[in-house]
């Protein structure tokens, strides 16, 4: 008779999270597949549970597979887990669960943590339809003409970005829709969460030098009434000097953009480039030139 499949969601990153139905179903189990076995074999430790561990990751190839259907085959209770919350959900669960289902197996969900739906929920952004589209893409050009897409979407959309990227990528998105709101979580469950929230150049200021961590970006829809962010990171005090508003009036009309300008202006005024940003964004409410509004600067 053939075996059963069970996708168990996994913490995020608090270990509390995870259900008592998780951890019968990792004890009761014959062998558990996941996408990193050093992450999965620590869940495991923390939950004293001794199981035989299989690597199923997006490199899986044809022997990977075979294995799998064999032991579904030959009546095992087989579960998935990915890194970090619910499996099949932007990893390579949905292949398992083709596989098991074409070779006869049952197949069973458990609910559990979904850092999609969490960050969905937590960023006071519209939540009556929200679309979620995996992570952006790595390259410039790629990603400037996605967000365009994204532009013009009517509902609350979810992407994942990296660390090292996160800065690009908030600044392709200021170009293009400057005035959107956006949230966005880091380390979410975990001891340093940490959410930012505002118009792309404010959520640029807010930025620390802590770029480790799991970033959720959450932007809101083309329709969503715009909301006063009361930020108290950036202060209507903390405003440019005249000289230095004119520079950057200049500095659009040299076609520059707003990243491109801080980083001299930034020098001149013997400031973190960061401090400038927060600045420009107190700026960037009322001014109506297209580093700030408008039109892309390509």
């Amino acid at each position: 008779m053939p075996g059963c499949l069970v996708l168990v969601p996994t913490p995020l990153g608090n270990l509390g999270d995870v259900t008592v139905r998780a951890i019968t179903m990792l004890e009761s189990c014959d062998v558990v597949v996941c996408e990193d076995t050093r992450r999965t074999g620590l869940l495991l430790k923390h939950l004293n549970i001794n199981k035989p561990l299989r690597r199923f990751d997006d490199h899986a190839g044809v022997q990977e597979a075979s294995d799998l259907v064999h032991a579904l085959a030959s009546g095992k209770s087989v579960v998935y887990c990915s890194d970090a919350g619910m499996p099949g959900i932007n990893d390579p669960g949905f292949e398992l669960v083709r596989l098991a289902r074409e070779s006869g197996a049952q197949v069973c969900v458990l609910p559990g943590p979904s850092v999609v739906i969490l960050a969905v929920a937590a960023s006071g952004l519209p939540t009556h339809a929200f679309t979620f589209l995996g992570y952006l893409p790595s390259k410039s050009e790629a990603r400037r003409s996605f967000i365009r897409k994204l532009a013009g979407r009517e509902e609350t959309t979810v992407v994942f970005e990296t660390p090292h990227r996160i800065e690009e990528a908030l600044n392709d998105i200021s170009e293009i829709m400057p005035d959107r709101e956006l949230a966005l979580g880091r380390e979410l469950t975990k001891l340093h969460e940490t959410w930012y929230r505002g118009t792309p150049f404010q959520v640029i200021a807010q930025l620390d030098q802590e770029r480790r961590g799991e970033l959720v970006l959450v932007i809101a829809g083309a329709d969503a009434k715009r909301t006063i962010v009361n930020n108290p990171q950036i202060q209507e005090s903390d405003t440019l000097p005249e000289w230095a508003e004119k520079f950057l009036d200049a500095a659009y009309e040299g076609g520059m953009t707003l990243r491109e300008a801080v980083k001299p202006l930034a020098r001149h005024l013997g400031k973190p480039p960061s401090d400038v940003y927060k600045m420009a964004a107190v700026r960037g409410v009322a001014c109506s030139n297209s580093m700030y509004s408008g039109s892309p600067i390509d």
